[in-house]
């Protein structure tokens, strides 16, 4: 039955409701606690549909007892209408009065069981449409002060987020949320708390205890099965008790390591332009490198539904455009320039930059493998091949990152998609970031020169020095290279705002939508990635003593790329469908597919496409395991997540020897989205090393399903690089690479099972979160309870029916007898 028929005042029309379709408010832990909903326990929790207005601080909630008992309800509220502000007026109600059990037995808590977040609608509060429709979850300081992050970013008491509630860090422990994604049944259960509300309207007289106590039965009533997890408790100093690393060294009563959550990760992706990095062990590269960044996950109060279109989706968009852009400059060129340009495509920075911290702690502060430095083949038959290297503890599925050479800048993209309908982009950082020492002041003035005559221009941002000395950055993964270099090393962020996020930005909102009307610009988009790819060039033809100057390296840059990206062009519109309509796209499928065959041609292993993008996207980074990027060691038979040669495992047996089985490998399964991106990267930026058809025109690629489909290629020949499949075309040498996005505090614990971490103490500053697994019960239904009175009637009527069916029965036998018929 379709949603727009679904009715539960219709007999045998509840299926539907079962299951009702939507998202939920999840809990997360982190260092010092957990954010977000659930239930008390592993009870459920049932109240009636009440509209949200009906159970706020008015209808004389002052004059109740304490003990005043009344039946357990929802609320019911629309999105706009769903604020911090709003769910504090809820509780504060509730807390006025006990929970009666109309429903069932309440073991815990008031009478507010949950609250149901309906889609569309218009707002009902204060505050005006506009203001609600610009609203975004995150605390005004985003990823700053009062989150777990605030010792991880540059000028952490910086309000960029001036919408911002913080809805998104509070504890809402007992008040199980979710969101009703579909707009019918949003509307229909609109009506139905909108009626019950009116049948317990508050006569004059009477309190709102009479008015709640009233028209109980029969009653629409929704039932919560969302544990997540225990919480409610704080020391004595009033810390809270449960924090990740108690659920990740959780132990059962045996002793036994059994975690209760996973951390969120994934796999970052990065690839160099020019020629591919050798494979082998080199302890870095003299030539420096210019980090080309940006965050690729969003997050919102309901985590399946995070668009990300303002973040995610157009930072995405940006950068991979920059890449092909770049990718039509030919190798040798970009071999000849003085530093490499290399791109980073960051998993998990809206939950402590956890991508770009693990790679730039691996890059800047040096990595040390248990094994050595050197590590193994990452597919021990291919030992010989040149095959990628690995470290088996702690476990890097790809140690090439350690011939980067040393990062002396970044461009960093952040919100380019919403311009508050003005063509003027803002460039962040600069001087201020290394403290004018590095090449930071120069790439703010190259992206400034080279927007000079663009239809869409670039000026320096107005944030100044706060009262701290500090200048400060956008939370982007810039904050993570300079807290990391001490401001030794700096640059830019190149940004859609000012001095404050756009007022319609709905950070990290559920609505941050096109199709729920988020502004975005594709021309905007199209003109930033022009303008980071040409400022990369620049960048990198800048030579070690900083002599050129910026109007030289920009008009250097401009004959280098003289097209500029097109929002129009095939590969713009194709990417831009994927990315911000259906993440589940053919481009995408087809870019995943050829990468997990090339896999299964590398490692011997095919583990499939990675967990999807869904449609429309979401861009929740999710939790890290083996089927959502953990890496792992396979090796004689057995699976680990790290591990160390001849040591015993839990269960007290040996670990063998990495390479006794000729099939030991390193095995990766990314999501979707980042095996798209590598797939990408890897197409874009090959195509600058395809030598010539003899009359000098550019060869037709060959097309192909997976790797093995380009071994009779030729044009790469020149080059001596091997062709390889990116997105179903033969291109030359692979650039790509993944980097494991885990919390820096964390590790695959070693010789144990995939999924078990252990915590280094010595880091005290990551935001180390984690979410809980869930019960394959959890869920909401929704049912019509008509109470206890029609059942006692039912069975009364029943009785008295009986009880004359057997009195009539009795008495035809008598007659029956008498008649002598029986």
């Amino acid at each position: 039955m379709s949603a727009s028929s679904a009715s539960l005042d219709v007999p045998f029309n509840s299926a539907h409701f079962e299951a009702l379709p939507s998202a939920a408010c999840v809990t997360l832990y982190h260092r010092s606690g957990r954010a977000g909903c659930g239930t008390f326990s592993r009870a459920t929790m049932t109240g009636r549909l009440l509209d949200w207005t009906s159970v706020t601080s008015s209808n004389n909630a002052d004059e109740a007892s304490p003990s005043t008992t009344v039946p357990p309800y929802v609320a019911v509220i629309d999105e706009k209408d769903y604020t911090l502000e709003n769910v504090a007026r809820l509780q504060s109600y509730a807390s006025e009065y006990l929970a009666g059990d109309e429903f069932g037995p309440v073991d815990e808590g008031g009478p507010l069981r949950g609250v149901l977040v309906l889609a569309g609608g218009s707002s009902s509060g204060n505050s005006s449409e506009s203001d609600n429709n610009s609203r975004s979850p995150e605390p005004m300081t985003p990823s700053g002060y009062g989150t777990p992050m605030s010792s991880l970013t540059i000028g952490s008491s910086y309000a960029w987020n001036v919408y911002g509630d913080g809805l998104a860090m509070a504890n809402m422990y007992g008040l199980p949320t979710v969101l009703v994604t579909d707009t019918d049944t949003s509307s229909y259960l609109r009506g139905v708390a909108t009626d019950q509300s009116n049948s317990i309207a508050v006569s004059t007289g009477e309190s709102a205890a009479q008015g709640l106590n009233a028209a109980v039965y029969p009653s629409i009533v929704s039932e919560f099965n969302f544990y997540m997890g225990p919480g409610g408790e704080t020391t004595e100093d009033g810390n809270e008790v449960y924090n990740s690393q108690k659920c990740l060294e959780w132990k059962d009563t045996d002793g036994k390591s059994s975690p209760k959550c996973a951390p969120l990760g994934g796999n970052s992706v990065w690839a160099t332009a020019g020629t591919p990095l050798s494979a082998g062990y080199q302890e870095g590269d003299d030539k420096p490198t210019i980090l080309v960044a940006t965050s690729i996950d969003s997050t919102s109060m309901f985590h399946t539904v995070s668009p990300g279109a303002s973040n995610a989706a157009s930072n995405i968009l940006t950068l991979l455009m920059a890449a092909k852009l770049i990718g039509s400059v030919k190798d040798e060129t970009l071999d000849g320039l003085n530093s490499r340009i290399t791109f980073g495509f960051f998993q998990g920075e809206s939950f402590g930059f956890i991508g770009s911290r693990r790679l730039l702690v691996d890059v800047m502060k040096g990595f040390t493998c248990t094994a050595g430095n050197e590590g193994v083949p990452s597919v021990y038959k291919r030992k010989d091949e040149g095959i990628a290297r690995a470290c088996l503890h702690p476990l890097r599925a790809d140690l090439t990152f350690q011939n980067l050479g040393a990062v002396q800048g970044m461009i960093a993209v952040d919100q380019v998609a919403n311009l508050g309908n003005s063509k003027n982009m803002y460039v962040h950082g600069g001087e201020s970031t290394d403290g004018g020492a590095g090449l930071a002041g120069f790439l703010s003035e190259v992206l400034i020169e080279l927007s000079a005559d663009g239809d869409y221009s670039a000026q320096a941002a107005s944030v100044g020095n706060q009262d701290d000395g500090t200048t400060p950055i956008p939370p982007t993964p810039l904050s993570s290279l300079v807290q990391l270099s001490s401001s030794s090393t700096g640059g830019v962020v190149l940004t859609g705002f000012d001095d404050a996020f756009m007022a319609d930005s709905r950070y990290h909102s559920h609505l941050d939508s096109a199709s729920k009307g988020q502004t975005i610009d594709k021309d905007a988009i199209a003109s930033a990635a022009t303008l980071v790819a040409r400022s990369a060039i620049a960048g990198a033809y800048q030579n070690g003593d900083n002599e050129i100057d910026a109007e030289t390296a920009s008009a250097y840059a401009l004959e280098a790329l003289p097209d500029a990206v097109s929002s129009s062009s095939g590969a713009f519109s194709s990417l831009y469908d994927c990315l911000f309509v259906d993440g589940n796209c053919q481009t995408f499928v087809n870019a995943g597919s050829v990468e997990a065959n090339n896999d299964g041609v590398r490692t011997g292993t095919n583990l499939g496409l990675g967990l999807p993008l869904e449609t429309p996207p979401s861009y929740y980074t999710s939790i890290y395991y083996s089927e959502s990027g953990q890496a792992f060691v396979k090796t004689s038979g057995r699976y680990y997540g790290s591990m160390i040669e001849g040591e015993e495992d839990p269960d007290g047996e040996v670990v063998k020897n990495y390479g006794d089985d000729a099939s030991d490998a390193v095995l990766v399964r990314p999501s979707l989205l980042e095996m798209s991106i590598f797939g990408l990267l890897n197409n874009y930026l090959g195509q600058g090393a395809v030598t010539a058809s003899e009359d000098g025109t550019s060869p037709t690629l060959a097309s192909c399903s997976s790797v093995n489909d380009c071994a009779s290629v030729s044009y790469c020949s020149a080059t001596s690089l091997s062709a390889t499949c990116a997105s179903g075309q033969c291109v030359c040498g692979s650039r790509s690479h993944y980097h494991l996005a885990l919390d820096e505090a964390l590790s695959a614990t070693a010789n144990d099972i995939v999924g078990m971490f252990s915590v280094d103490e010595n880091e005290q500053h990551s935001a180390m979160y984690t979410e809980p697994y869930w019960s394959s019960s959890v869920g909401c239904r929704l049912y019509n309870d008509a109470g206890k009175d029609p059942g006692i009637w039912t069975a009364s009527v029943g009785f008295l029916f009986s009880l004359g069916c057997a009195l009539f029965v009795r008495r035809l036998k008598a007659e029956m007898v008498k008649e002598k018929v029986y």
